[in-house]
């Protein structure tokens, strides 16, 4: 792998901080940091076929989420399988919010 195989992002909201790497292709990984306050808090590896969470719901007073299988890794997206049959592409930064930490931009 060359370095220019990977793409880091990084999202801030607050005092939340969430590090999404990147590293496209057929066998491609996810790796999402959380940081809260400037503390590392949780650190989450994914790959292509794992199940993460593209979209979320409110049914009366308590969330709940939408996941499917990863499909496909891109240098700046994340696209998953929905429940529909379709695919919903997410920008890595709203896949890493998504996924690990407290949920919400």
């Amino acid at each position: 792998m060359k370095n220019n195989d990977l793409n880091i992002v990084e999202y801030v909201s607050g005092t939340r901080k969430y590090r999404v790497t990147l590293v496209p292709g057929r066998r491609g990984r996810v790796l999402v940091e959380y940081f809260r306050s400037g503390s590392f808090q949780e650190m989450k590896p994914f790959e292509v076929g794992a199940e993460a969470e593209y979209d979320s719901f409110d049914p009366s007073g308590g969330w709940g989420s939408y996941t499917g299988p990863i499909v496909s890794i891109g240098k700046k997206t994340v696209t998953l399988k929905t429940s529909g049959g379709g695919n919903k592409r997410l920008k890595a930064e709203e896949f890493g919010w998504r996924n690990v930490g407290q949920a919400g931009p």
